[in-house]
């Protein structure tokens, strides 16, 4: 409800890195033209919120977005995991305390722990291009729907 308030005009965005996002969509709104967004609640819409999920766990190109993308994004979590080591600043921290309960490292290999419980192996930028274009080749067969695609 937020960001579809935001991008109505009737909030401004407030956080700084969300501006990126919000003038990504703004762009994308223009570009579709004729657009009317309306919040509908998540438990009224389960293919909504799966494909939200769905599109969360996917990059957008870097060329395309201009949105600033952290390209060591996993050292940190290695770092505090083996050897306790926090961030400076103080926001990044407090984030570190609180998502990397979620991780584990495990020779030198960083890994999530999804809502399933399997362990996902985190890949860094050029692990994660070669995943995609395999996936995309025709290696993993052809594509499921939302839910299992993630799979």
């Amino acid at each position: 409800m937020l960001i579809i308030s935001q991008l109505l005009d009737i909030y401004e965005v407030r956080k700084l890195e969300l501006v990126p996002f919000n003038n990504y969509a703004r762009r994308m709104i223009a570009w579709l033209g004729d657009v009317t967004l309306e919040h509908v609640p998540r438990e009224e819409n389960r293919q909504a919120d799966a494909l939200a999920k769905l599109a969360s766990m996917l990059a957008l190109p870097d060329q395309e977005t201009h949105v600033p993308i952290c390209r060591n994004w996993r050292q940190p979590f290695i770092d505090y995991l083996q050897h306790g080591k926090l961030p400076d600043d103080s926001h990044r921290r407090t984030d570190m305390k609180r998502r990397a309960p979620r991780f584990i490292s495990y020779k030198d290999t960083l890994y999530r722990q999804s809502f399933e419980g399997l362990f996902l192996h985190c890949l860094g930028e050029n692990e994660a291009k070669q995943a995609l274009e395999e996936a995309h080749s025709g290696i993993c067969g052809a594509h499921q729907s939302g839910p299992k695609l993630h799979f």
